[in-house]
Protein backbone atom coordinates (compact mmCIF):
# COMPACT_ATOMS: atom_id res chain seq x y z
CA UNK A 1 0.00 0.00 0.00
CA UNK A 2 2.80 2.45 0.90
CA UNK A 3 4.48 1.67 -2.44
CA UNK A 4 1.28 2.51 -4.33
CA UNK A 5 0.67 5.72 -2.33
CA UNK A 6 4.21 6.88 -3.06
CA UNK A 7 3.77 6.32 -6.81
CA UNK A 8 0.35 7.97 -6.78
CA UNK A 9 1.65 11.04 -4.92
CA UNK A 10 4.51 11.48 -7.40
CA UNK A 11 2.15 10.98 -10.34
CA UNK A 12 -0.34 13.58 -9.05
CA UNK A 13 2.41 16.17 -8.64
CA UNK A 14 3.85 15.29 -12.04
CA UNK A 15 0.71 15.99 -14.04
CA UNK A 16 0.53 19.54 -12.70
CA UNK A 17 3.58 20.60 -14.71
CA UNK A 18 4.31 17.92 -17.31
CA UNK A 19 4.66 19.15 -20.90
CA UNK A 20 5.75 17.11 -23.93
CA UNK A 21 6.95 13.53 -23.66
CA UNK A 22 7.03 11.43 -20.52
CA UNK A 23 9.73 12.18 -17.98
CA UNK A 24 8.24 9.86 -15.37
CA UNK A 25 7.18 6.25 -15.48
CA UNK A 26 7.14 3.68 -12.67
CA UNK A 27 10.09 1.31 -12.74
CA UNK A 28 9.23 -2.37 -12.97
CA UNK A 29 9.96 -4.58 -9.98
CA UNK A 30 11.69 -7.95 -10.40
CA UNK A 31 11.99 -9.99 -13.57
CA UNK A 32 9.67 -9.48 -16.53
CA UNK A 33 6.81 -11.99 -16.70
CA UNK A 34 6.38 -13.50 -20.17
CA UNK A 35 2.89 -14.89 -20.76
CA UNK A 36 1.63 -17.26 -23.45
CA UNK A 37 -2.09 -17.14 -22.59
CA UNK A 38 -4.53 -14.59 -21.23
CA UNK A 39 -4.49 -14.31 -17.44
CA UNK A 40 -8.10 -14.57 -16.25
CA UNK A 41 -9.04 -12.83 -13.00
CA UNK A 42 -12.20 -14.49 -11.73
CA UNK A 43 -15.31 -12.70 -10.48
CA UNK A 44 -14.76 -10.39 -7.49
CA UNK A 45 -11.08 -11.38 -7.24
CA UNK A 46 -8.07 -9.02 -7.26
CA UNK A 47 -4.83 -9.53 -9.17
CA UNK A 48 -1.92 -7.41 -7.89
CA UNK A 49 1.07 -7.33 -10.24
CA UNK A 50 3.17 -5.57 -7.59
CA UNK A 51 4.62 -3.44 -10.38
CA UNK A 52 6.03 -6.39 -12.31
CA UNK A 53 6.12 -6.01 -16.10
CA UNK A 54 3.93 -8.48 -18.01
CA UNK A 55 4.84 -9.08 -21.65
CA UNK A 56 2.47 -10.99 -23.99
CA UNK A 57 3.79 -13.61 -26.40
CA UNK A 58 3.01 -12.16 -29.86
CA UNK A 59 2.73 -15.65 -31.37
CA UNK A 60 -0.18 -16.63 -29.12
CA UNK A 61 -1.79 -13.32 -28.08
CA UNK A 62 -1.10 -11.00 -31.01
CA UNK A 63 1.60 -8.64 -32.17
CA UNK A 64 -0.04 -5.44 -31.01
CA UNK A 65 -1.09 -3.99 -34.37
CA UNK A 66 -4.48 -2.37 -34.96
CA UNK A 67 -5.81 -5.72 -36.18
CA UNK A 68 -9.08 -6.54 -34.42
CA UNK A 69 -9.70 -9.52 -32.13
CA UNK A 70 -6.25 -9.97 -30.70
CA UNK A 71 -6.20 -11.63 -27.29
CA UNK A 72 -6.02 -9.83 -23.97
CA UNK A 73 -3.11 -9.91 -21.56
CA UNK A 74 -5.64 -9.85 -18.70
CA UNK A 75 -9.36 -10.66 -18.71
CA UNK A 76 -11.35 -9.36 -15.75
CA UNK A 77 -14.57 -11.21 -14.98
CA UNK A 78 -17.54 -9.78 -13.02
CA UNK A 79 -16.29 -7.02 -10.68
CA UNK A 80 -12.70 -8.29 -10.74
CA UNK A 81 -9.83 -5.91 -10.02
CA UNK A 82 -6.39 -5.43 -11.53
CA UNK A 83 -3.80 -3.19 -9.90
CA UNK A 84 -0.16 -2.12 -9.86
CA UNK A 85 0.77 -3.54 -13.27
CA UNK A 86 3.13 -2.58 -16.04
CA UNK A 87 2.08 -4.08 -19.37
CA UNK A 88 4.93 -4.14 -21.85
CA UNK A 89 5.49 -5.41 -25.37
CA UNK A 90 7.92 -7.91 -26.85
CA UNK A 91 10.79 -6.52 -28.89
CA UNK A 92 9.97 -6.14 -32.57
CA UNK A 93 6.19 -6.01 -32.05
CA UNK A 94 3.78 -3.12 -32.54
CA UNK A 95 2.43 -3.20 -28.99
CA UNK A 96 1.02 -5.28 -26.14
CA UNK A 97 -1.64 -7.41 -27.91
CA UNK A 98 -5.09 -6.26 -26.71
CA UNK A 99 -4.28 -5.15 -23.18
CA UNK A 100 -7.08 -5.63 -20.64
CA UNK A 101 -10.62 -6.90 -21.29
CA UNK A 102 -13.37 -6.16 -18.77
CA UNK A 103 -16.19 -8.67 -19.24
CA UNK A 104 -19.37 -9.50 -17.38
CA UNK A 105 -20.48 -7.10 -14.64
CA UNK A 106 -17.77 -4.45 -14.58
CA UNK A 107 -14.22 -4.14 -13.27
CA UNK A 108 -11.71 -1.95 -11.44
CA UNK A 109 -8.34 -1.10 -13.01
CA UNK A 110 -5.99 0.78 -10.67
CA UNK A 111 -2.44 2.02 -11.26
CA UNK A 112 -1.95 0.02 -14.46
CA UNK A 113 0.60 1.32 -16.97
CA UNK A 114 0.71 0.44 -20.67
CA UNK A 115 4.16 0.98 -22.15
CA UNK A 116 3.20 0.41 -25.79
CA UNK A 117 -0.53 0.14 -26.51
CA UNK A 118 -1.44 -2.57 -29.01
CA UNK A 119 -4.95 -2.95 -30.42
CA UNK A 120 -6.32 -1.10 -27.36
CA UNK A 121 -5.17 -0.69 -23.76
CA UNK A 122 -8.55 -1.46 -22.13
CA UNK A 123 -11.80 -2.70 -23.68
CA UNK A 124 -15.11 -2.70 -21.78
CA UNK A 125 -17.39 -5.56 -22.81
CA UNK A 126 -19.89 -6.06 -19.98
CA UNK A 127 -23.47 -6.85 -21.03
CA UNK A 128 -25.15 -8.18 -17.90
CA UNK A 129 -27.14 -5.00 -17.14
CA UNK A 130 -27.51 -1.35 -18.09
CA UNK A 131 -26.02 -0.28 -14.74
CA UNK A 132 -22.60 -1.94 -15.04
CA UNK A 133 -19.81 0.17 -13.56
CA UNK A 134 -16.19 0.19 -14.73
CA UNK A 135 -13.54 2.29 -13.01
CA UNK A 136 -10.03 3.19 -14.15
CA UNK A 137 -8.01 5.01 -11.49
CA UNK A 138 -4.48 6.26 -12.02
CA UNK A 139 -2.05 4.66 -14.42
CA UNK A 140 -1.15 5.68 -17.93
CA UNK A 141 -0.55 4.67 -21.52
CA UNK A 142 1.92 5.48 -24.29
CA UNK A 143 2.14 5.01 -28.04
CA UNK A 144 -1.45 4.20 -29.01
CA UNK A 145 -1.61 4.07 -32.81
CA UNK A 146 -5.41 4.04 -32.56
CA UNK A 147 -7.59 4.03 -29.44
CA UNK A 148 -6.45 3.84 -25.83
CA UNK A 149 -9.81 2.56 -24.58
CA UNK A 150 -12.76 0.96 -26.38
CA UNK A 151 -16.29 0.82 -24.91
CA UNK A 152 -18.37 -1.96 -26.52
CA UNK A 153 -20.60 -3.03 -23.63
CA UNK A 154 -23.25 -1.39 -21.48
CA UNK A 155 -23.04 0.86 -18.43
CA UNK A 156 -20.85 3.65 -17.08
CA UNK A 157 -17.09 3.99 -17.41
CA UNK A 158 -15.40 6.31 -14.90
CA UNK A 159 -11.78 7.28 -15.60
CA UNK A 160 -9.81 9.48 -13.21
CA UNK A 161 -6.21 10.57 -12.65
CA UNK A 162 -5.00 8.98 -15.89
CA UNK A 163 -2.07 10.03 -18.09
CA UNK A 164 -1.56 9.37 -21.80
CA UNK A 165 1.15 10.34 -24.29
CA UNK A 166 1.16 9.90 -28.08
CA UNK A 167 -2.25 8.60 -29.07
CA UNK A 168 -4.86 8.89 -31.79
CA UNK A 169 -8.15 8.64 -29.86
CA UNK A 170 -8.47 8.28 -26.09
CA UNK A 171 -11.82 6.50 -25.71
CA UNK A 172 -14.59 5.62 -28.16
CA UNK A 173 -17.97 4.02 -27.68
CA UNK A 174 -18.37 1.42 -30.40
CA UNK A 175 -19.39 3.11 -33.63
CA UNK A 176 -20.55 0.02 -35.52
CA UNK A 177 -21.10 -2.93 -33.17
CA UNK A 178 -23.54 -5.71 -33.97
CA UNK A 179 -25.65 -4.56 -31.02
CA UNK A 180 -25.69 -0.99 -29.72
CA UNK A 181 -26.45 0.37 -26.25
CA UNK A 182 -26.49 3.59 -24.28
CA UNK A 183 -23.01 4.15 -22.81
CA UNK A 184 -21.88 6.74 -20.28
CA UNK A 185 -18.32 8.05 -19.90
CA UNK A 186 -17.05 10.17 -17.00
CA UNK A 187 -13.47 11.46 -17.18
CA UNK A 188 -11.74 13.62 -14.55
CA UNK A 189 -8.15 14.77 -14.10
CA UNK A 190 -6.82 13.42 -17.38
CA UNK A 191 -3.47 14.57 -18.74
CA UNK A 192 -3.29 13.88 -22.48
CA UNK A 193 -0.15 14.73 -24.43
CA UNK A 194 0.58 14.61 -28.15
CA UNK A 195 -2.82 13.51 -29.38
CA UNK A 196 -3.54 13.21 -33.09
CA UNK A 197 -4.69 16.43 -34.71
CA UNK A 198 -8.44 16.43 -35.44
CA UNK A 199 -9.14 13.45 -33.19
CA UNK A 200 -10.66 13.40 -29.70
CA UNK A 201 -10.57 12.49 -26.04
CA UNK A 202 -14.08 11.00 -25.97
CA UNK A 203 -16.07 9.84 -28.99
CA UNK A 204 -19.74 8.98 -28.42
CA UNK A 205 -22.89 7.97 -30.33
CA UNK A 206 -25.46 10.63 -29.53
CA UNK A 207 -28.24 8.75 -31.34
CA UNK A 208 -27.96 5.87 -28.85
CA UNK A 209 -28.02 8.23 -25.86
CA UNK A 210 -24.30 8.10 -25.06
CA UNK A 211 -22.76 10.90 -23.01
CA UNK A 212 -19.28 11.99 -21.95
CA UNK A 213 -18.77 14.25 -18.93
CA UNK A 214 -15.30 15.81 -18.80
CA UNK A 215 -13.63 17.76 -15.97
CA UNK A 216 -10.03 18.76 -15.31
CA UNK A 217 -8.76 17.80 -18.75
CA UNK A 218 -5.17 18.88 -19.47
CA UNK A 219 -4.00 18.81 -23.09
CA UNK A 220 -0.35 19.19 -24.04
CA UNK A 221 2.01 18.96 -26.98
CA UNK A 222 2.09 20.81 -30.29
CA UNK A 223 -1.31 19.42 -31.33
CA UNK A 224 -3.11 20.16 -28.04
CA UNK A 225 -5.49 22.78 -29.41
CA UNK A 226 -6.34 20.55 -32.37
CA UNK A 227 -7.55 17.66 -30.20
CA UNK A 228 -11.31 17.74 -29.58
CA UNK A 229 -12.33 17.12 -25.97
CA UNK A 230 -15.49 15.37 -27.19
CA UNK A 231 -16.87 14.32 -30.55
CA UNK A 232 -20.40 13.18 -31.35
CA UNK A 233 -21.12 10.50 -33.92
CA UNK A 234 -24.19 8.96 -35.50
CA UNK A 235 -23.58 5.37 -34.46
CA UNK A 236 -24.59 2.48 -36.72
CA UNK A 237 -24.88 -1.29 -36.66
CA UNK A 238 -22.28 -3.66 -38.00
CA UNK A 239 -22.37 -3.86 -41.80
CA UNK A 240 -23.94 -0.43 -42.27
CA UNK A 241 -20.72 1.38 -43.13
CA UNK A 242 -18.89 3.93 -41.00
CA UNK A 243 -20.23 6.13 -38.22
CA UNK A 244 -20.31 9.80 -39.24
CA UNK A 245 -19.41 12.82 -37.13
CA UNK A 246 -22.13 15.05 -35.70
CA UNK A 247 -20.03 17.85 -34.21
CA UNK A 248 -17.60 18.56 -31.40
CA UNK A 249 -19.09 21.43 -29.39
CA UNK A 250 -20.19 21.02 -25.74
CA UNK A 251 -23.97 20.66 -25.74
CA UNK A 252 -24.86 19.92 -22.10
CA UNK A 253 -26.47 16.59 -22.93
CA UNK A 254 -24.07 14.38 -24.89
CA UNK A 255 -20.73 16.22 -24.79
CA UNK A 256 -20.83 17.66 -21.28
CA UNK A 257 -18.04 20.02 -20.25
CA UNK A 258 -17.23 23.70 -19.84
CA UNK A 259 -14.39 25.55 -21.51
CA UNK A 260 -12.95 26.04 -18.02
CA UNK A 261 -12.64 22.24 -17.72
CA UNK A 262 -10.02 22.20 -20.50
CA UNK A 263 -6.49 23.41 -19.76
CA UNK A 264 -3.74 23.70 -22.37
CA UNK A 265 -0.27 23.00 -21.02
CA UNK A 266 2.55 25.21 -22.19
Amino acid sequence: MLHFIAFYTIFTAFVLFQVGHCQFWPASVGKDVMIDATIVVNASQTFDCKLARYIPNPDTLGGGSEKERQKAVFELKDKASLKNCIIGAAAGTEGSADGVHCTGGGCDVTNVWFEDVGEDAITFYGLTSDSIKYTVTGGGAKKAADKVMQFNGKGTDTIKNFWVDTFTRFIRTCGNCENQYKRTIVISNLTALNGASGQFIAGINFNYGDSATLTQIKLGGSTAKKVNPCKRFVGILKGQGEAKSNGTDPDGKYCIYKTSDITYLS
